[in-house]
């Protein structure tokens, strides 16, 4: 039988092409696959699996299993564990000793890790939180205290571990116990455990509750000061001020006797050390250079950005309680202090008395820029302002006016502020008294409406608005001019540019913007000195080195003199260099073959072009020196490397005794970015104590102005 024809037409080839496709998988392919899958499942540890199921058995084994999961970068497995913490209902306590497996390390890897969600982040938080409230429990660290007095040294041993744990609640709470005992045996036990734990802290809150604590524990607070100086005190310079302070210090009590009654402690330790007492007048004297001096260094620091723990009492000034503030404002507070001091012994000379408030004002608005709220301005009336007024014989209106003025003369920005926001109108008293000049000087509140700082420019117009004066009074123009201005105040800062060109003008723009700035643009000093004295919140100067109208040292002189612009930041800047490419010297020609005709054609040619120094057939052809020097002066001297004038030292050295604050000078290349300009704007922030105006001071300013505009025009 012959075999059948098959046509292999072109459907029969592409179904016999498609049908291994379509064939089902052998035996033996389908078990390779297999394998393969098996082996590409990687084995569970047998490490992790072992710590999943410790962490069963209870809290302490579950820290311990955190722990071990984040040494073995077991992330995913940590997450899976911290969530099962709440669902097992553990306790605080229990919450606690899971903390306690747990070390800092560790800690700071769990919430770095990118793999760790947010979830368990916030929970281990949450054990530390309670871990640190734990250690610093009052009970905890009150028992730990008294068990340091028990001669068994298996109890006295665990309570100092005990009082390390605690950190500074110990060392506040060592203080307190230590000021409020009267048993000297107990107190000298427990000055040495906070020797051992911390002594520079715990002598500073020692320090601090003798200025500001009760008579009791300022009483305590000697006593362990005078144990601590020991043969040292008349070489302890702090621990002696504190003695001549308490020697002379009057007492809380009206109906007392009128001296304090550490006065002994401190008159035998100042006896003990061979010295005689020292007087009064000459403790006065010390007191107020040291408040001076205080003042100063309050006023010329710069706001950094780091912060510090420090001491602050607590309510029943028997004790203190850390707290953690900007370290600029430190200075301002130990101004603060010193201010304490004198008022403490009874210094109550009228300009003593407006200095110490000065001081005491500036930290209040230093600590906190929102001071001036009603309850904080009733409390320092009839604490603080009342009494000092009355010591000083001067009234409300000439106290504020001479710390006003007084705070102008130091440049104590805050405390102007702080005063400010005193000023309040009195019901059936005329406002006259407020705006009462001296000789040709106006009043010390319309003075302040042109200081350098624009939070304190607005905040003297925001005074005289409520005040709502109805009479004449010199100055009165200059304020409605204020008000116009501060009602079309701007919602971000200005800068004032002076330059004329194009392109540059389209690049600074930009610059400007980046930064946050609104550019004003000006051609002439002329007119930046119109922009400059409008009294905006100006925070930055750009001019070219060479203006049109002046040089650039005449108008740093000029622009300085401007009140409101003193302390703005001055940048003079000039064009980056030209970029010249070298280009190779040419070979000369050869002009041996030439004929006179071609040779004079290339002469005539010479003779009619400009050379480098722009003389038309070459400086070389010119014959006679001296008609040369005449004609073009010393054309062969290279004058490229010459010395510029130093404006940023010019500006330093001629305004460096006025402008103490932001008003810095930069001779720079003009800046082609943001980050040109970060030095300068980082410096001058830092230089001063207020804050930038808010969106929400702004807003207010301009409802305040508008107001007063109003009330001019009924």
């Amino acid at each position: 039988m012959s075999a059948p024809i098959v046509r292999f037409t072109p459907i029969a080839i592409l179904a016999i092409s498609i049908l291994p496709i379509w064939a089902p998988v052998s035996a033996p392919a389908q078990g390779l696959q297999q394998t393969i899958e098996e082996l590409s499942v990687v084995p569970p540890d047998p490490a992790v699996e072992q710590t999943m199921l410790r962490a069963q058995r209870g809290p302490v084994e579950l820290g311990r299993a955190i722990s071990a999961l984040t040494r073995m970068g077991e992330f995913e497995k940590l997450n899976e564990l911290v969530g099962l913490i709440e669902s097992r209902g553990y306790k605080d306590q229990q919450k606690v000793s899971i903390a306690a497996q747990i070390t800092a390390a560790e800690r700071l890897r769990i919430v770095t890790h990118p793999e760790v969600s947010p979830e368990t982040i916030n929970a281990i938080d949450a054990l530390f939180a309670l871990r640190q409230e734990s250690l610093a429990s009052p009970d905890r660290l009150a028992k730990a205290i008294q068990a340091l007095t028990i001669p068994d040294v298996d109890q006295s041993l665990p309570a100092i571990r005990v009082l390390f744990e605690g950190g500074e609640a110990s060392t506040a709470a060592l203080v307190q116990t230590i000021v409020t005992t009267r048993d000297s045996a107990k107190r000298d036990t427990w000055l040495r455990a906070m020797i051992r734990i911390d002594e520079p802290s715990g002598t500073t809150a020692l320090r601090r509750i003798a200025l500001y604590g009760n008579e009791q524990s300022r009483t305590g607070a000697l006593s362990a000061l005078v144990r601590l100086a020991g043969n040292d005190l008349a070489q302890n310079e702090a621990f002696l001020i504190e003695m001549v302070t308490a020697l002379y210090r009057v007492s809380d009590d009206p109906n007392g006797t009128g001296t304090d009654p550490a006065a002994n402690i401190a008159s035998q330790a100042i006896t003990a050390t061979g010295a005689a007492l020292p007087s009064r007048a000459s403790v006065v004297e010390k007191l107020r250079s040291r408040l001076d001096e205080a003042a100063r260094n309050a006023n010329n620091s710069l706001r950094d950005f780091g912060r510090a723990s420090t001491w602050v009492m607590n309510a029943k000034r028997d004790g203190v309680k850390a707290q953690r503030i900007p370290e600029w404002v430190l200075t301002f507070r130990d101004a603060a202090d010193a201010a304490a001091r004198l008022i403490a012994i009874g210094d109550n000379e009228a300009s003593s008395v407006v200095r110490q408030l000065t001081a005491i004002m500036g930290h209040n608005v230093a600590n906190n820029p929102d001071w001036g709220l009603g309850e904080q301005v009733t409390t320092f009336r009839s604490s603080e302002l009342a009494p000092a007024a009355a010591a000083a014989g001067l009234s409300e209106i000439e106290f504020i006016l001479s710390s006003l003025t007084v705070a102008s003369e130091s440049e104590n920005e805050p405390a102007m502020v702080g005063w400010l926001r005193m000023i309040e109108p009195s019901v059936d008293v005329s406002p006259a008294p407020w705006f009462v000049s001296a000789g040709h000087h106006v009043s010390a509140l319309v003075e302040a409406i042109d200081h350098p700082n624009a939070i304190v420019r607005y905040e003297a117009a925001a005074a005289i608005a409520r005040l709502n004066p109805t009479h004449a009074y010199a100055g009165s123009h200059r304020v409605a001019e204020r008000w116009r201005q501060m009602s079309l105040l701007s919602d971000r800062a200005t800068a004032i540019v002076l330059e004329n060109r194009p392109e540059v003008i389209s690049d600074i723009e930009t610059l400007i913007n980046q930064a946050g700035l609104e550019p004003r643009f000006a051609t002439s000093l002329r007119q930046l000195e119109v922009y400059a004295s409008l009294g905006e919140d100006l925070r930055l100067i750009l001019c070219k080195r060479e203006p049109v109208d002046a040089s650039a040292v005449e108008l740093i002189d000029r622009v300085r003199r401007i009140r409101a612009a003193r302390d703005t930041p001055l940048v003079v800047y000039s064009d980056p260099p030209n970029v010249y490419v070298e280009r190779d010297e040419e070979e000369e020609e050869d002009l041996s073959e030439l004929n006179e005709v071609e040779l004079q054609a290339i002469a005539d040619e010479a003779a009619v072009t400009p050379d480098r120094f722009g003389v038309i057939g070459g400086i070389d052809n010119i014959e006679g020196i001296v008609h040369r020097d005449l004609l073009y002066g010393d054309l062969d001297v290279d004058s490229s490397q010459r010395r510029s004038i130093d404006l940023q030292w010019a500006g330093s050295s001629r305004w460096g005794d006025t402008s103490l604050r932001a008003g810095l000078i930069r001779d720079m290349e003009r800046p082609r970015s943001v980050a040109g300009l970060y030095e300068l704007l980082l410096e001058s922030r830092r230089r001063q104590h207020l804050p930038p105006l808010s969106p929400i001071d702004r807003s207010r300013y301009r409802r305040i102005a508008a107001d007063a505009l109003a009330d001019i025009a009924r």
